[in-house]
């Protein structure tokens, strides 16, 4: 009898030893009852398309193409019979969404509401804008190249979907939230008699939030990483003459360095009023170094990320050096999975204009012609370039602003998907920082992510109602009217209740 219970003591150690070998993990879960995807296509553009991000640059074409490349990266979701898919494009916005989702929809069966296109909103893409760049440029043959590129990105997007779909397998998946570094106010104030600017603005309002999705597949091993965080792709400008993802490259390929195996996608958050620490130059390295901060910062965060229940269990001791205690991680179970959504589109105020802002938009437009003028006088190419630009920004606007005004809502498709205790919150346009701070910081769930940039009606920046009186570019031009930005808070987190 005690010759067995020793042996039966040994076999249970040698067993426990064993088992130590490898912390548990996904891998020793139930399943979880998702099923995930992801696939990326090469959307890099050819060499002798139009690159008219910026009004302040003087070339048309771009001359060269960022070794980060371009791409449109596809992730896949399913559970409980529904299935949703999301897009990150290296893209300023998203164009093609209604003919890509009726394509996928009728090849994969994924409901055209339930698929989701996200720009990175880099602005060092391909773009073809007749009131940006030099005077005088014939725009035909460009528009045509831009209309063949376009063509081709939306059969790659659809291509990308359906290639996820066919690659769903089970996963697990949770998130995290962390801080982000690379961002600052974008809203300079004007004061001391100098107009208000797009630049660096230290005092104010910025949302560092950085929020992380991780999703392991069921053998243990990272298979997606989604990343969220809100800065404008505007670190490269009117100097640079290369295609780039800008600063989101960088971001993802850091992700995917120190996670071999995992395909990382961003969505950009609510970055109207969102700019890098560091930008307007034609530097390549500077968007490399900023990218790399925040994709390592969210690399931190999802190697930390648990994404089954596993806490450590107190399993006797061991005798060593030390007394120690057995506390070896074990797996208690799948985190829930359930996946709901819910969409609305809200009729918000249109924007007006009193008679005060008109007249001193058209003492702008006439203080524009004047410096046109004096600039000519110079002979110097850049100045005169530079007073051509000034005049074009402010006669658009007030062209813009004198049209008859329509008051008719200004439509916008909020968008909310559950996974879990997760929420990924979208909107097309440019919110400012505030609006998606407001709506995190409501939901009823561990973690939630607020998307701009995405495909639905409505679009351009949206500025919360105390934005107004500063003015600026955002305001400026802005669609929306005051009390627009807190009539879709609220609605967008009264959503929260159709998907608990």
């Amino acid at each position: 009898m005690k010759r067995n219970r020793f042996l039966g003591v040994i076999a249970l150690a040698c067993a426990a030893g064993r088992a130590d070998v490898v912390e548990q993990g996904p891998k020793d879960s139930a399943p979880s009852g998702l099923q995930a995807g992801a696939a990326r296509a090469d959307i890099t553009p050819p060499i002798g398309l139009a690159q008219l991000n910026w009004g302040s640059q003087t070339h048309v074409e771009a001359v060269g193409v960022d070794p980060m490349g371009m791409y449109a990266t596809a992730i896949v979701l399913a559970s409980g019979g529904q299935k949703f898919a999301m897009v990150d494009v290296d893209a300023i916005g998203v164009t093609g969404y209604a003919e890509i989702a009726a394509r996928v929809s009728k090849l994969t069966g994924i409901p055209p509401e339930h698929i989701r296109l996200g720009a990175t909103h880099t602005h060092a893409g391909p773009l073809v804008s007749v009131v940006r760049g030099p005077l005088g440029v014939d725009f035909t043959p460009y528009q045509r190249a831009q209309e063949r590129y376009s063509a081709m990105v939306v059969d790659k997007i659809a291509g990308a979907i359906v290639e996820a779909n066919s690659k769903l397998r089970p996963a697990h998946a949770y998130g995290a939230k962390g801080t982000g570094t690379i961002n600052i106010n974008r809203r300079v104030r004007a004061k001391d008699g100098l107009p208000a600017a797009v630049g660096r603005n230290p005092e104010g309002f910025v949302d560092r939030e950085l929020i992380v999705i991780r999703i392991d597949g069921a053998d243990g091993k990272p298979y997606a990483v989604l990343v969220n965080f809100q800065c404008h792709g505007t670190v490269l400008a009117y100097e640079n003459k290369y295609f780039s993802p800008d600063w989101i490259g960088p971001m993802r390929k850091a992700v995917e360095s120190a996670m071999p195996g995992a395909t990382c996608l961003f969505f950009q958050g609510a970055a109207g009023n969102q700019g890098p620490v560091e930008g307007f130059t034609g530097d390549l390295e500077v968007p490399r170094r900023l990218g790399s901060i925040l994709g390592y910062q969210a690399a931190a965060l999802a190697l930390g990320i648990e994404t089954v229940k596993r806490d450590p269990k107190f399993e006797g001791f061991v005798e060593s050096t030390a007394f120690q205690a057995k506390q070896h991680w074990r797996v208690s179970g799948p985190r829930d999975a359930t996946m709901k959504f819910a969409t609305k589109v809200l009729d918000l105020p249109p924007r007006t204009y009193s008679p005060r802002e008109l007249d001193e938009m058209a003492t702008l437009v006439a203080d524009a012609e004047t410096k046109v003028t004096a600039a000519k006088a110079t002979g110097d190419p850049w100045k005169q370039h530079q007073a051509d630009a000034r005049l074009r920004r402010f006669s658009d606007l007030l062209k813009q602003w004198k049209a008859p005004h329509d008051p008719t809502p200004v439509k916008v498709r909020v968008q909310v998907m559950r996974l879990g205790d997760m929420a990924i919150v979208s909107m097309p346009g440019e919110p400012f920082a505030e609006i998606g701070v407001a709506v995190k910081k409501a939901s009823p769930f561990a973690i939630t992510m607020f998307s701009g940039y995405s495909s639905g009606e409505g679009g351009d920046y949206m500025p919360t109602e105390p934005e107004y009186a500063s003015g600026g570019y955002e305001v400026q031009r802005t669609p929306y009217g005051t009390g627009a930005a807190e009539k879709l808070i609220r609605e967008t987190i009264a959503l929260y209740r159709d998907v608990r």
